[in-house]
């Protein structure tokens, strides 16, 4: 008789068992590592995402010579218009810069119709501003707050006058993506503007 090696179907069917049952109790871990990966990624793109929006709106906003208001060019608590020479050349031509959110998007351009994606995700842009002179604190609090330079009452409808006396903007920049919200936030100076 010739010597055959190999497995019978029993023993093919039993190994096969044994591994159906192992994958069985693995799967669900590995899914849910596989899961985890992709929210963990998904997190830190919306957090790359926001960080490099708000860095670059504030570095343009310190270095805003006016805030300015229009029908094409809004400021306000939810969008902000400025001009603001971003080559270092005080003599030279302002470039006009606007914030906005649309359909989901912190878009930056000349004004609300013509503006570049700069972020994704966004869920809402929320601006604050204070000033710093004196004859603006009616409350005696020593801070020129927001409603306080609001002289007209009009929240979100700014004049060119109030908007003079604006010489710090608070920015909060929220996203939401696959259930996870992030908030950033920061206050800038705005370097070129001095109250009298």
């Amino acid at each position: 008789m010739s010597d055959e090696r190999g497995y019978t179907l029993i023993e093919l069917s039993v190994a096969m068992a044994v591994f159906i049952t192992f994958m069985a109790f693995a799967m669900p871990f590995l899914f849910g590592n596989l899961q985890h990966a992709i929210r963990t990624e998904n997190r830190i793109d919306l957090q790359q995402n926001g960080r490099a929006a708000l860095r670059t709106m504030v570095r343009e906003l310190r270095q805003a010579r006016s805030l300015v208001s229009s029908d094409d060019r809004p400021s306000g608590n939810n969008a902000i218009s400025f001009t603001a020479h971003l080559d270092g050349n005080p003599d030279g031509t302002a470039n006009q810069i606007t914030y906005y959110v649309q359909g989901g998007q912190l878009r930056r351009g000349r004004d609300d119709k013509s503006g570049q994606p700069i972020a994704t995700d966004v869920a809402s842009l929320e601006l604050r501003f204070w000033g710093s002179n004196p004859a603006y604190d009616t409350n005696g609090n020593g801070v020129v707050e927001q409603n306080e330079l609001d002289q007209d009452g009009n929240q979100g409808n700014w004049t060119a006058t109030e908007l003079a006396q604006v010489t710090r903007v608070g920015v909060t920049l929220v996203l939401r993506a696959s259930g996870d919200e992030q908030s950033y936030t920061e206050t800038v100076w705005l370097r070129n503007r001095v109250a009298g």
